[in-house]
């Protein structure tokens, strides 16, 4: 079969406010390589005929019309892919799942099957050696698509919090909760490349409402309560992971990421490659008082290279306009001598609707 299905997919894909993979302003060949791993030719036959659009489910009878199959056919021809969550399959309707679901379609489980190292190796085409992180972390205008949330226990006493800024608050908001492997360092884990393999553990990300149902459908990671999720969050900040979520204030999210700086597709933007908007910073500031004693444990645990230790202040200082505001360096310290205060910064969207509307609009696809 020629490329022509997944020509088509790619195209459906490259209408969603994120555009898809290019090469040269082309699609990009590692992408349709990509999508040939992730969809057999049956299953492309059919995938080709659906859209990203959440408005634009085709039934089953819609792609029977379309191939001249059968629904029956139709149906058990998607059904693994449903199943595993290469599409999303609502009662026999059918979309394709969001970006983020397809491109880390073989990295949401510690086995590695055998696509995988083939697919880790086309992400690193697509994904790094052509750009398409730009489009994945923030649009062409610069707002960034996830944002930093603070550790509230590294606040200053006096330091207000939103509750749409504190990780906890939105956990005990979610009405499901799963804990799923964490697609970057899983990638990088199979590859045999993980930076920070001696420092932090694989880890989960956290999978908040629709996203954590759309995991559990796949039976891909774990299922966890509120009090268990937070335990979990807590005790990856004391491994230095930065946590971040989507860059709106709304308390229905879909994830909350844990961070580190060499194998995340957002931070990595940021810390690695040349997108300084790849991830919004909290309303934060760490602040060293003198009570530092010096020790360097701060400079070390920061991922953005924000702090430093200063002779004639005999403390830690912070350079603002790197510090992302997580508290990660506060969390680290032994003598509680930093904090964060807070410093009005980049103000998040009002909602998910309103993201995908800056999406839409800053990206030109409107």
């Amino acid at each position: 079969m020629s490329d022509e299905a997944y020509l088509k997919i790619y195209q459906a894909i490259d209408e969603n406010p994120q555009t898809a993979p290019k090469e040269d302003g082309q699609p990009s060949k590692a992408f349709i390589e990509f999508l040939k791993l992730l969809y057999t030719e049956k299953e492309a036959e059919l995938i080709q005929h659906l859209k990203m659009n959440t408005r634009q489910f085709r039934s089953a009878k819609d792609l029977a019309e379309l191939s001249g199959l059968t629904e029956d056919e139709v149906k058990d021809t998607l059904a693994a892919a449903g199943k595993e969550g290469r599409i999303i399959d609502f009662m026999g309707s059918y979309i394709l799942p969001p970006i983020p679901s397809m491109i880390n379609q073989h990295m949401f489980y510690e086995e590695t099957k055998p696509d995988d190292l083939k697919a880790a190796e086309l992400y690193q085409a697509f994904f790094i050696k052509d750009g398409f992180y730009k489009h994945y972390e923030s649009t062409e205008m610069g707002t960034p698509l996830m944002r930093v949330v603070p550790v509230e226990r590294t606040l200053h006493p006096e330091q207000t919090i939103l509750d749409s800024e504190n990780a906890h608050k939105v956990i005990e908001a979610a009405d499901k909760i799963r804990l799923v492997p964490c697609p970057c360092r899983t990638r990088t884990e199979k590859m045999g490349i993980r930076e920070c393999k001696d420092r932090v553990p694989v880890g989960c990300c956290i999978m908040l409402n629709l996203s954590a149902s759309l995991f559990e459908n796949a039976g891909l990671g774990k299922s966890a309560d509120k009090d268990e999720a937070i335990k979990y969050f807590d005790q990856m900040q004391d491994y230095g992971l930065v946590p971040t979520t989507e860059n709106y204030n709304d308390m229905k999210h879909g994830i909350i990421c844990l961070c580190c700086e060499c194998c995340c597709s957002q931070v990595r933007g940021r810390t690695r490659w040349d997108n300084p908007e790849a991830i919004a910073p909290s309303n934060f500031v760490a602040e060293a008082t003198h009570d530092c004693i010096m020790c360097g444990e701060c400079v070390e645990k920061c991922a953005f290279d924000a702090i430093e230790l200063d002779d004639e202040e005999e403390r830690a200082i912070v350079d603002a306009d790197k510090c992302m505001g997580c508290g990660v360096c506060a969390v680290a310290c032994a003598q509680g001598a930093i904090k964060l205060k807070r410093v009005e910064r980049e103000k998040p969207l009002d909602n998910g609707k309103h993201l995908i509307k800056t999406l839409v609009a800053e990206n030109r696809k409107g």
